[in-house]
């Protein structure tokens, strides 16, 4: 078989899964509606605005499931901003909160033998 023929053959084959798969969902599909119907319900009460316990239930098998091996991790509260604790007294537009590590303006302060109380604002 040439390249252009294989080609086109599995064009028609790959219609082909795609129209059998969408039968098969339609007629799964009438089976639920059926199914639904004979218990009384409306497939969209089923499947509509149900609550979070509901939708478990309708997706829990048979069985007792096993409980869940991982745990939710705690989500960290944001933190708003600090405000300066601090002001270099050379340039009053650069200040430090107190937190992380410290600016190069504060330890050179230090290191000449300044304090942090004498910046503190």
């Amino acid at each position: 078989m040439s390249l252009d023929k294989l080609k086109r053959e599995k064009a028609k084959i790959e219609k082909a899964i795609t129209a059998m798969e969408a039968k098969e969902k339609k007629a799964a599909m009438a089976k639920v509606v059926a199914i639904a119907k004979e218990s009384g319900f409306d497939l969209a009460e089923l499947v509509g605005n149900t609550t979070r316990a509901v939708k478990k239930a309708i997706s829990a098998p048979a069985e007792k499931a096993a409980p869940a091996a991982r745990k939710k991790k705690k989500v960290a509260a944001k933190r708003g901003k600090v405000a300066p604790k601090y002001r270099n007294p050379e340039d009053s537009d650069m200040t430090w909160t107190g937190r992380g590590k410290q600016p190069i303006w504060v330890r050179d302060y230090l290191a000449a033998g300044g304090t942090l109380e004498s910046i503190t604002i």
